[in-house]
């Protein structure tokens, strides 16, 4: 397959970051709880993981859906993750899977985590996994090479980001998206980390 440049992943992110993570970390962060709900729902449509939740136990404890998951997620303040939050990510990902089934949900956990405080969470992801050829389920490794990757590539990250803001009518939404916007967020350290991810992405799909 056809690799896939730095800078086509800088705008395939600034497209994902503009229709769905931006309302999804607004609602996480600071929503009320009804925001929160929606949210999740949004977010696992979006990146396909609501089946790795089945709704029956919700519905046994008469709860909404993905209720849990924000009652669990309400529990972490960001300064418990620390600089390492692997510790915290497998507590939270214990919880969550004790309210469905025990279910493997480590994934789906740093997904919803990162929406929720953004750095120092990565979010692992079975392609990424593939890429930096880490162990099924083995976080402290993931975090080892995805940090030893982000390191060697960190110089040409940035230089494909700051490329956005001349790109930025070719986004989803520009209304959102102005240049001044893009700029911003393009040089945040989450952003970037994030466009690594979908780099991570599409070379764990070439494999």
């Amino acid at each position: 397959m056809t690799k896939k440049s730095l800078e086509y992943c800088s705008l395939s992110y600034l497209n994902i970051w503009l229709s769905t993570d931006r309302k999804c970390c607004k609602a996480l962060e600071s929503g009320n709880r009804k925001e929160k709900l929606e949210a999740l729902k949004n977010a696992a449509s979006a990146y396909r993981i609501a089946r790795n939740l089945p709704s029956k136990y919700e519905e046994e404890s008469g709860k909404n859906r993905y209720e849990p998951v924000v009652e669990i997620l309400e529990t972490v303040k960001k300064p418990d993750l620390g600089v390492n939050p692997v510790a915290k990510i497998k507590e939270i990902e214990k919880a969550i899977s004790k309210q469905y089934g025990n279910r493997s949900v480590l994934s789906l956990t740093t997904k919803f985590m990162w929406l929720t405080f953004k750095k120092p969470v990565l979010i692992y992801d079975s392609q990424a996994r593939i890429a930096l050829e880490t162990p099924v389920g083995d976080l402290n490794a993931f975090y080892s090479k995805w940090k030893e990757a982000y390191e060697a590539k960190k110089h040409e990250v940035a230089q494909a980001c700051d490329k956005l803001p001349s790109v930025y009518l070719y986004s989803v939404d520009q209304q959102q998206g102005t240049k001044s916007y893009v700029e911003e967020i393009a040089s945040s350290d989450w952003f970037r980390e994030r466009v690594f991810d979908i780099y991570l992405w599409n070379r764990g799909l070439d494999s």
